[in-house]
């Protein structure tokens, strides 16, 4: 409804707000102009999927819970495998540094159970290699691998992981996001038996680019 977003952006000034975000459906292109009309910039095109829990079972020796004494390198972790993928970092008003302190407050909050049930790491040795988070609703919000880790099966395993934990919690399907330019994560998804069931479009509104 344009309508809708311009009593949006008169709310996001009044308020004084720096930074909002919007997503709305890929197809509803009303919505997109006007959106555009008010001064949202497209940054980011959002791909969900979903796959349906099987009875399989799988133990993997290198995935655990992450613990207390795992939170500070798994928090530190999480400020670097994101660079270069995600939409903060490639925002042009959000410095390096902000969109660091983003994924760190993420993962601080997921380590705590404010927006996740379970963060699970891959652990050789000491050196934690990957990290995903689930939620018991059905959601996998954050999957990270280390760069020099990807391409040998951690993520896979993260995410198999991830799947067995929601079958323990009673669910029969689950869903992950990942950006539409994101072919890698596409692809390793659909190997973990995702399908495409949605896709969606993120605009951005900034106080001074208003």
């Amino acid at each position: 409804d344009p309508t809708h977003v311009t009593d949006l952006k008169k709310r996001l000034n009044e308020e004084g707000t720096e930074y909002a975000t919007y997503r709305v459906a890929a197809n509803d292109y009303s919505l997109i102009h006007s959106l555009e009309k008010n001064g949202f910039i497209l940054v980011d095109g959002l791909i969900t999927l979903e796959t349906m829990l099987g009875a399989d079972k799988i133990e993997l020796p290198f995935v655990k819970v992450a613990t207390e004494e795992d939170s500070k390198k798994v928090i530190d972790l999480s400020s670097k495998v994101f660079r270069g993928i995600s939409r903060y970092y490639n925002d042009s008003v959000i410095p390096t540094e902000k969109a660091d302190t983003i994924y760190q407050q993420w993962m601080r909050n997921s380590l705590t159970g404010k927006v996740a049930d379970r963060v699970l790491i891959w652990k050789e040795k000491e050196s934690i290699l990957g990290f995903i988070t689930v939620q018991k609703k059905g959601q996998i919000p954050l999957v990270g691998v280390t760069e020099n880790a990807r391409g040998k099966g951690v993520g896979k395993g993260l995410i198999k992981a991830a799947l067995a934990q929601c079958k323990i919690w009673g669910l029969r399907k689950v869903r992950i996001e990942t950006q539409m330019t994101n072919v890698v994560a596409l692809r390793l998804y659909h190997s973990c038996g995702f399908k495409i069931i949605d896709t969606s479009l993120t605009f951005r509104w900034h106080a001074s680019l208003a």
